[in-house]
């Protein structure tokens, strides 16, 4: 990466950003529903200054790092605290990331505008990973795979939580468009146009 920032890096920081804010809305939801049995604001970052005025310009590639690490371990840490043994709460928190999402408003024309917007959000690693792979694409449906799982190592063996908030969330964000997500058995991703 760039030794000066760049429009990049600032896409990245707004990814981080995003991924702060559904933590932030978790955190509300659990409160609202009285599950605070401590002070939740832990798993929340407490330092949302403009990417100019935070990061090491020194080391800027190991500072994005190093916070898409933090916010990953936030997350995973959150929600394996207040779930517990109670996978119903997993259910309620999936309708809050579905909720959330659908805040958002995002708008597209195509599958493939859809997935771009989906990318300015979501929080796949740094640029450099290249984790999401597109195979087939078309302005009514797209495909792609993520070539590794850079996601579960955060969430104790449940991986799959991840996973089932992630398209609860990306249920919310596409609520506002004419298209759908499917995850398929094979570890394929979809965004499909609804049916009319």
């Amino acid at each position: 990466m760039s030794k000066f920032l760049g429009p990049v890096h600032f896409w990245l920081y707004r990814k981080i950003q995003f991924q702060e804010s559904l933590i932030d809305a978790l955190i509300s939801y659990a409160m609202q529903e009285g599950w605070n049995d401590e002070d939740l604001t832990r798993y929340s970052c407490q330092d949302r200054r403009q990417l100019d005025e935070i990061i090491d310009e020194t080391n800027i590639h190991g500072w994005l790092q190093a916070r898409i690490q933090d916010a990953e371990k936030r997350y995973a840490a959150l929600v394996l605290h207040l779930v517990g043994s109670d996978e119903t709460r997993l259910s309620a928190l999936m309708q809050a990331a579905v909720a959330f999402g659908a805040t958002q408003n995002l708008s597209a024309s195509t599958a493939p505008e859809a997935f771009h917007r989906l990318d300015d959000l979501l929080l796949d690693g740094m640029p450099c990973d290249q984790i999401n792979r597109v195979s087939q694409s078309s302005d009514d449906a797209i495909t792609w795979i993520q070539s590794a799982d850079i996601h579960s190592v955060y969430w104790q063996g449940r991986g799959q939580w991840y996973y089932q908030l992630r398209q609860a969330l990306i249920t919310g964000l596409l609520s506002h468009t004419s298209y759908s997500f499917l995850q398929k058995e094979d570890g394929s991703f979809h965004i499909v146009k609804k049916a009319a």
